[in-house]
């Protein structure tokens, strides 16, 4: 511990939520580290993460395309596949294995398999196939998407559409049936990933800046010190202003991050942002919450960081945004369901989409139960440290 963090700790700790604010914001604006962590460093992440992703749509995704036939038909599914701006074709062969081989050095993600006699018409025929690499599931399942697209049209010119009955796919259109994309009608992953890996990257951002601000109040393995200088009830009034910063600053950021998706990438949220505005900040009452319960709990300050980091390192990939947590077991559907950045994922998500008010009401009912326990339960341990050692 630093000297300044000595100082900090021997200070008369204010009693009351103002007192407890006010004392925070002066500590972080001494601590010039400490603001960095609040103000510079989610700027810098959002920053990079903006500059990865804001090409969109993925567009000229290699494919290879293994022409069996070499007739009319199988060239005008070239050209076809070819004229569409979201793939690249990035060679003609008739060898599968030169195919799969471009696959596997990485040169390529889907092939496109035209067999011979595809435009015959004649039964029995092989069908028109279309493989994807799905360790690369986004670009490849975008690439068969656009595949199935640009052969669905050059068999539709050719023989009045008599040749649709060589396309085979996972995903086959029947005749008469339009399929349209609601919510995120481009593709973009722009607006898909910023949607998850803003929050995401805030959430861990606030839990670290919160843990390291409340374990300045552990003195010699414990919080009874501090809790003993605080009058009744004063110990969650305190700990709730020295967490206000975090959450503010927190909400801040990801308002912003809100606004630069909306205003200045022109993407359009259905629902009200004052929704997700509170959704935020319940997002970071429930991380400083967690945070708090961790240091309570271990009374020592780099085994709550670890703890932190694992919950919200973790929560992305649990909270069913970007893999589907239906089916999976049991353990990983309850951790799902504790995490936080579940339930404002949902909750974000059916404001962007315009969802009725019942899934907002419940996503945010189970948000306000995180301070209710989790901060409970934190308040109520720091407070029997200080009576244990009267």
């Amino acid at each position: 511990m630093t000297a300044d963090a000595h100082a900090s700790a021997d200070a008369p700790e204010p009693q009351g939520f103002a007192a407890a604010f006010s004392a925070e914001v002066r500590r972080l604006v001494r601590r010039r580290f400490d603001l960095a962590l609040m103000t510079v460093l989610p700027a810098v992440l959002l920053a990079l993460m903006a500059g990865m992703i804001s090409p969109g749509t993925l567009t000229g995704l290699k494919v290879v395309v293994v022409d069996r036939d070499g007739g009319t038909t199988a060239r005008a599914i070239v050209r076809s596949v070819r004229a569409s701006s979201r793939l690249a074709v990035v060679d003609v062969t008739g060898d599968i294995g030169a195919a799969l081989s471009a696959v596997r050095r990485e040169q390529a993600v889907a092939v496109l398999v035209v067999p011979h006699g595809v435009g015959d018409g004649r039964p029995g025929r092989q069908p028109i196939e279309i493989l994807y690499e799905a360790q690369f599931l986004a670009p490849g399942t975008l690439a068969s998407t656009f595949l199935e697209v640009a052969v669905g049209t050059a068999l539709a010119e050719t023989k009045g559409g008599g040749g649709l009955q060589a396309l085979t796919l996972v995903r086959r259109a029947l005749p008469g049936v339009h399929v349209g994309l609601i919510g995120n009608p481009t593709l973009s992953l722009e607006w898909y990933l910023g949607l998850l890996l803003g929050p995401g990257i805030l959430h861990l951002s606030v839990a670290i800046t919160a843990i390291g601000s409340a374990g300045l109040l552990i003195r010699d393995g414990a919080f009874a010190a501090f809790a003993r200088r605080q009058r009744a009830r004063g110990v969650a009034a305190v700990l709730a202003g020295r967490m206000a910063p975090h959450v503010l600053a927190g909400t801040a950021w990801g308002t912003g991050w809100l606004v630069w998706l909306t205003l200045a990438r022109g993407y359009r949220l259905e629902g009200s942002v004052w929704v997700v505005g509170v959704g935020l900040a319940l997002l970071f009452v429930a991380t400083a919450s967690v945070g708090l319960l961790l240091l309570a709990v271990t009374r020592n300050v780099a085994t709550s960081l670890s703890g932190a980091v694992i919950i919200t390192g973790s929560a992305l990939a649990y909270s069913g945004a970007s893999l589907p947590i239906n089916g999976a077991p049991l353990i990983a559907r309850l951790w799902s369901a504790a995490l936080p950045l579940t339930h404002y994922l949902r909750l974000q998500m059916d404001t962007v989409i315009g969802a009725a008010p019942g899934p907002l009401m419940r996503e945010t009912a189970v948000m306000l139960l995180y301070p209710l326990i989790a901060g409970g339960g934190a308040v109520l341990l720091i407070a029997r440290a200080g009576r244990a050692r009267t």
